[in-house]
């Protein structure tokens, strides 16, 4: 082997050589760092395990300290098939019996088979779920699945679905409330023409159907009804005068007749009545002197039919029959002027009467409806216009009542053809409620299968119905014994199991010798002092007998555990359950106290917590030398890699400059 002058080989591994420098300078400086971050690593996570176990008792204390902790009740019933309930703080112990009569459900209606390949619309259906409704519009040659997608798509969709079911027989629409209870009915409304396959959608009850035929008929009632309210009490008003007006005029009238009567007949006026009205044999008094002595009688004995009601309407309308003469003078005299018995003859024959020309009118009038009767057969006229010819000849008020007489037949004859050939859906199932029976006496219900308040402090919830020939279902109501003494237990083990943490990461292995993270340190032995001085405190607000945690057979053992004692804790909970929160509640009691002496440790500024963070600050610190020992280890690297490439080059150079020294003292 040949070296160079400096005794080095010109094939050294300069890398290797350079690792071995570095790393004589890292390994002690990088095992202190990593000796340090294990034991900050391990102190963090004994802290954290203290934390937690102290943590673990703090919160099942937060629970006890609440003042109604003690007031939970258990609930237990013999047929949990039919109903279960929960009970709060409030709920107030005892056993009820509860007969479910029927459960709530939702309202389902399912249309008829329809062709598959049908088409609907265009149209509406107006779907109401109880008192809510919305519209979906239904374009023409719309399909089954197109309208569900309308229903189920619409914003202003309430709460109703609709979905396809495909029978053997074809397809069919099913409509249902997606909420229960009698009040959320469902019910739709089509409009669509005459034959459209969307009427067979519609839904509508027995009930609303002959409502909807009752509002129709009332309706037309209204509508036909000559006279309102207000116009029939304005014709009571006036029938009242007229009653008056006549009677004045017949006192009048009654005078005249007597004065007649007496000229011809001194007797007859002795016939007249106290109230001046004449009697029959002063009307023929009169009469025998000429005068028309009927019209002297009183109302009710010259006008057929009078009522004091009806006094007015017949005064205004009623005309006296006239004295006979010959058939046409008797029919024209009293029309003519001038008339006179000698004159009778020519002024009749000449003069045409109101009454002749009232039948000429009429005559008139009948000869134009024939006209219109047979235009109308034969085809020259249409109905409308045959109707426009004779509502032509009425009074504008005539053919504005004709117009409501027609608008109301046409409504009546909508609703009894609704009612008549109603094809819609049917009912698959009713809506209905809750109900129950509690007790035998209370009826509740509710719109779904939670009674809430059903007891005071009880929600029951309902699982199926009563059958006749079983026994009602009966609920027990208690205080929540099991449940407190389960929490107490909890409370002893976290103590223990803080304890047990404490002496294992505190103490040294007795097998192995070796220390605990936190062997030696304080507030492990801190913690458990103080947890230990509120376990044997008084706590003054309780009863006399429930002063101390020894009272509830909860003591220490000689190893530091707690241990319980089952029959002094289960006579305490049996005697004293109601006093067990003026123990362990309110702000001065058991709960409370430990809740305190472990917030001094575990909370924000606790002691636990402070030397948390300073290990945390400490390991920051060890990253921070971690990266300046890199630092300079990479700088230590990069110049020690240099120095030895240099002397390695130089030495090459050296030893070729002697080899061809060699050679030449050779030569």
């Amino acid at each position: 082997m040949s070296f160079g002058p400096l005794g080095m080989n010109t094939g050294m591994d300069i890398n290797s050589v350079v690792s071995k420098i570095v790393d004589a300078e890292r390994v002690p400086k990088q095992q202190r760092i990593e000796n340090e971050q294990i034991k900050i690593d391990s102190s963090i996570s004994a802290y954290g395990r203290l934390r937690e176990s102290l943590d673990t008792m703090k919160n099942l204390m937060t629970k006890f300290r609440q003042e109604k902790a003690f007031a939970a009740r258990s609930v237990e019933t013999t047929n949990e098939n039919v109903v279960t309930a929960t009970a709060t703080t409030e709920a107030i112990a005892g056993r009820y019996a509860i007969d479910v009569l029927q459960l709530a459900q939702s309202h389902k209606i399912a249309s008829d088979v329809v062709d598959k390949d049908a088409k609907f619309g265009p149209g509406k259906l107006q779907i109401s779920l109880g008192d809510k409704s919305f519209t979906t519009d239904v374009t023409a040659n719309s399909n089954l699945v197109d309208i569900v997608r309308g229903i189920n798509n619409s914003k202003s969709n309430p709460g109703v679905r609709a979905s396809v079911i495909n029978d053997v027989a074809g397809p069919r629409l099913i409509v249902a409330s997606s909420i229960s209870g009698e009040e959320n009915d469902v019910s739709i409304s089509v409009d669509a023409k005459q034959g459209d396959p969307l009427r067979k959608l519609e839904y509508k009850t027995l009930e609303q159907r002959v409502r909807d035929l009752e509002n129709a008929r009332a309706a037309a009632q209204d509508l036909l009804s000559p006279l309102t309210e207000e116009e029939q009490a304005l014709a009571d008003k006036i029938a009242e005068k007229n009653i008056e007006a006549a009677k004045l005029v017949d006192q009048e009238i009654s005078v005249q007749a007597k004065q007649a009567a007496s000229g011809v007949d001194p007797n007859a006026a002795k016939d007249v009545t106290p109230g001046n009205e004449i009697s029959q044999a002063a009307v023929a008094a009169a009469a025998a002197a000429g005068v028309e002595a009927t019209k002297f009688l009183k109302p009710e004995e010259r006008i057929p039919g009078w009522s004091e009601t009806a006094s007015g309407t017949l005064l205004d309308s009623y005309w006296e029959p006239e004295p006979e003469l010959d058939a046409k003078a008797l029919e024209k005299s009293p029309d003519v002027p001038g008339w006179s018995n000698t004159a009778s003859g020519t002024l009749t024959d000449s003069y045409v009467t109101p009454k002749e020309a009232q039948q000429a009118l009429e005559a008139k009038l009948a000869n134009e409806q024939e006209s219109i009767e047979l235009a109308l057969a034969s085809g020259e006229i249409t109905p409308e216009q045959a109707k426009e010819m004779e509502r032509a000849r009425l009074t504008p008020d005539e053919r504005a009542y004709m117009e409501r007489v027609d608008k109301a037949q046409a409504d009546l004859k909508s609703a009894q053809e609704a009612f008549d050939s109603y094809r819609g859906m049917t009912e698959v199932q009713a809506a209905q409620d809750a109900k129950v029976l509690l007790d035998g006496v209370a009826q509740l219900s509710s719109n779904n299968n939670i009674i809430e308040e059903a007891i005071e402090g009880v929600d029951l919830t309902l699982k199926g119905r009563t059958d006749k020939d079983q026994p009602s279902s009966e609920i027990d109501i208690e205080y929540d014994r099991p449940g407190v003494r389960e929490d107490i237990e909890q409370f002893v083990a976290a103590y223990n199991q803080f304890f047990q943490v404490s002496k294992e990461l505190a103490g040294v292995d007795p097998r192995t010798g070796q220390a605990g993270p936190l062997s030696g340190d304080s507030i492990v032995r801190s913690a458990d002092s103080r947890l230990k001085s509120v376990f044997s405190s008084v706590v003054e607000p309780a009863p006399q007998d429930l002063k101390t945690l020894t009272e509830f057979g909860i003591t220490t053992t000689r190893q530091g555990n707690l241990e319980i004692n089952y029959d002094m804790l289960d006579r305490q909970l049996n005697n004293n359950f109601n006093k067990l929160g003026d123990f362990f509640g309110g702000n001065q009691g058991f709960a409370k106290k430990v809740e305190d002496a472990i917030h001094t440790m575990t909370g924000v500024t606790g002691s636990i917590r402070t030397r948390e963070q300073s290990l945390t600050e400490r390991n920051y610190r060890l990253q921070d030398d971690q990266a300046a020992l890199d630092r300079r280890m990479e700088s230590l690297e990069k110049r020690t890699h240099a120095k030895f490439t240099a002397m390695q080059d130089a030495t090459s150079k050296m030893q070729s400059q002697l080899a061809g020294m060699m050679n030449a003292l050779g030569g």
